[in-house]
């Protein structure tokens, strides 16, 4: 588990453990452990914790599976569908199937740029743009031949069916002949393991747009896709932030100016599944788009996006050049270097675009301003951050506070009230976690598996009367039921996040490592014990009830089982003191 961990953050040993510090927050003490002898980790900063499973699920944001898949690649182990995942497992080959095809491609593609006279026009424009060979080979660019025939007959010498092709988003599907990309220079999009997924191609040459891209495919979703952020992604972790660009040349042009955290939606505006993709990563997302309306209008949204997620944003203003890649040609990398460093705050940036789109001297434009800052306000999560742009808007357009402030009020208000946002009565409420003697009782099994056969031998789920002692004692059951009593079993089958993070921190803390056998021998005694004075006093209940109207032989023998039943209560408890 180590070497998985030190993909993401640097590890020293300590002991049988390794520690450092946390992939998962910010933080200059190393505080975070993986115990390779338990195949867990656990931070305790932030309390994230769990199995390599658990690990690459919130690290790379997978589902469940997707984090088997990764690990099982990783590890060079073949996964068997079986039972109901068989469809699974179709639809995964199948999405594998793809992938191949498209990286075979890729790499034609590729040698059609570099190696033929064919590709010599895109290798030349790419060259005058200023990009190196050494980034054309590492970002795989490549040139679609300008007959469009040529793929499908390429495709098929190599015992691809007509069927499966068609299917692959290669070809025209009006005319399955015909190529979809031609005379382009391409550009292979891949997915967070870096398998060649998709295409983005600019035309070189003739009538049609100047760039077209892959549709949503079976392995490939635009909207949820960044260009080239499995090759940023090392670099985004260590900056802690992602510029976030116009398209594939700007991006080329950052990562070769040495600003290799650069990544770019793909011919679409960038959506909240793309910003999800690096939340995890930054504390900051620069934006670089076009200083024209529609980049302007680019930025707006991708602010609003990222603040929304709770993430600093700035805004990148390109000076020199019309582009990235220009501006590297002419002035150097050192200009581009100084624009990302120079960045303005995005609300700063707003407030400058504001006062040249509103008449600010007017009362009318100072309210249509203020007005059109306010969805800007809204996506701030910080009350703090709210108050303080609300002051600095007034600074700008020299506005009292208390109207102002009276305006944004009134407005969130009445939205609120039209878009039907009551306060709702029985919503669920979040586990509450007390570490009594019960629930100890069981985390002291938890960390010491051994132990649980003895803990059900003499206890059951009636026997606890903590809710959350009494449901890690059923997952417990459940393992060992299936035969598998592991930790990483005990933390799968946590469904809530903070009894997994309570779990993972006791198994990483060894704080139950001292006089385990006893005390886990006497939390059993005094669990059951509880428990049966708690069934005592409800049988004593009935038993006055019963007794004050026995009317019937049928209540008479009642009465009888009742009172026979608490003398073996009583019995048992006598029994445990004698002990």
């Amino acid at each position: 588990m180590p070497a998985l961990v030190e993909e993401y953050t640097r590890l020293e040993r300590r002991g049988d453990e390794w520690w450092g510090c946390c992939p998962f927050h910010n933080e200059k003490t190393p505080s975070f452990s993986v115990v390779p002898s338990k195949g867990m980790y656990y931070c305790f900063g932030c309390h994230e914790g769990g199995s390599a499973i658990d690990f690459v699920m919130n690290m790379e944001k997978l589902s469940f599976l997707e984090a088997v898949v990764f690990l099982a690649r990783q590890s060079g182990v073949e996964i068997v569908y079986s039972g109901q995942q068989v469809a699974t497992g179709q639809d995964n080959s199948l999405k594998d199937q793809y992938i191949d095809l498209y990286t075979r491609v890729a790499g034609s593609y590729h040698y059609c740029l570099a190696s033929t006279t064919a590709g010599k026009v895109a290798l030349d424009y790419i060259l005058n743009r200023g990009i190196t060979m050494d980034i054309i080979q590492k970002f795989q660019l490549g040139y679609s031949p300008a007959n469009r025939y040529w793929l499908k007959k390429f495709l098929r010498s190599k015992n691809y069916s007509d069927e499966f092709l068609a299917g692959s988003g290669l070809f025209s599907k009006k005319y399955p002949d015909i190529s979809f990309f031609s005379n382009r220079l391409m550009f292979p999009i891949t997915d967070r393991q870096g398998r060649v997924v998709a295409f983005g191609g600019r035309l070189l040459g003739g009538e049609g747009p100047k760039y077209i891209n892959s549709g949503d495919l079976i392995q490939y979703n635009k909207g949820k896709t960044l260009y080239a952020f499995n090759r940023a992604r090392q670099s985004i972790r260590k900056e802690k932030a992602v510029i976030i660009c116009e398209g594939y040349m700007d991006v080329l042009a950052y990562h070769q100016c040495g600003l290799t955290y650069a990544v770019a939606p793909l011919g679409t505006a960038l959506t909240m599944d793309q910003v999800k993709l690096v939340q995890p990563f930054v504390d900051t997302v620069y934006l670089s788009f076009d200083s024209d309306r529609a980049g302007r209008e680019a930025t707006w949204k991708a602010i609003l996006l990222c603040r929304q997620a709770d993430i600093s944003v700035r805004v990148i203003a390109l000076e020199g050049g019309k582009d990235p890649a220009e501006i590297m040609v002419n002035l150097g990398a050192e200009v581009l270097t100084e624009s990302v460093k120079r960045a303005k705050i995005d609300g700063d940036y707003l407030l400058s675009i504001l006062a040249t789109e509103h008449q600010v001297e007017t009362p009318e434009g100072k309210t249509k301003a203020a007005l059109a800052f306010f969805p800007y306000i809204d996506a701030l999560k910080s009350d703090i951050q709210k108050e303080s742009w609300l002051v600095r808007l007034c600074q700008a357009l020299n506005l009292n506070i208390e109207a102002v402030k009276k305006d944004f009020s009134n407005r969130v208000v009445a939205e609120r009230r039209g878009q039907g946002h009551e306060e709702r009565e029985g919503e669920a409420k979040p586990l509450q976690i007390k570490l009594n003697a019960e629930l100890r009782s069981v985390l002291a099994v938890v960390a010491n598996l051994d132990a649980y056969e003895l803990m059900r031998s003499s206890l059951s789920p009636e026997d606890f009367e903590d809710p959350v002692a009494r449901e890690l004692f059923i997952i417990l059951e459940e393992c060992y039921r299936e035969e598998s009593v592991l930790h990483g079993s005990v933390l799968a089958k946590c469904s809530n996040e903070q009894l997994k993070s309570l779990v993972a921190r006791v198994i990483a803390s060894g704080e139950y490592a001292d006089n385990q056998e006893k005390v886990i021998e006497d939390s059993i005694r005094r669990i059951r014990r509880n428990s049966l004075e708690r069934k005592r006093g409800r049988l004593l209940n009935k038993i006055r009830q019963l007794s004050a109207r026995v009317t019937s032989h049928e209540e008479q023998k009642l009465l009888e089982d009742l009172i026979s039943e608490k003398m073996n209560i009583d019995f048992e408890l006598d029994s445990k003191d004698a002990r």
